[in-house]
């Protein structure tokens, strides 16, 4: 049986360079190559892990799912980590627009923090604290 071996969202954006640059600037992403002409396809990597940056014509077709959901709090992606304290202090450091502080989820065991990109897109960061 063949197996999966990675998972990416894809987010709408506003701006691909502009977006590329502070995943790589805020979030410690990086990234070769920007495609099209216009420029409009990106996927920076941090880690092994990626997020398809894609740009769109109409900015208000991008939703979020916080903004789908009325809340704002709704994640868009979540990423597993290690250390989500330094983590945290990392992209405080950098200027990242803070969603909410690292806080500890009892009901599934993980300390998670959350931030925003310039599209709007919230990403969660959680590390396992089950065993804490």
């Amino acid at each position: 049986m063949s197996k999966l071996i990675g998972s990416s969202p894809l987010f709408h954006v506003s701006d691909v360079e502009k977006s590329a640059n502070h995943y790589r600037e805020v979030f410690g992403f990086d990234y070769s190559k920007i495609w099209g002409e216009p420029p409009c396809f990106c996927m920076p990597r941090r880690d092994g892990f990626i997020v398809m940056l894609s740009q769109v014509d109409d900015a208000s077709k991008i939703k979020t799912n916080g903004a789908l959901d009325g809340t704002g709090e709704t994640w868009d992606a979540y990423f597993w980590c290690d250390d989500a304290y330094a983590l945290f202090d990392e992209f405080r450091s950098k200027g990242a627009e803070i969603a909410y502080e690292p806080i500890h989820r009892d009901y599934y065991g993980m300390m998670e923090f959350a931030v925003r990109d310039g599209d709007g897109y919230t990403l969660a960061f959680g590390q396992d604290w089950t065993g804490k």
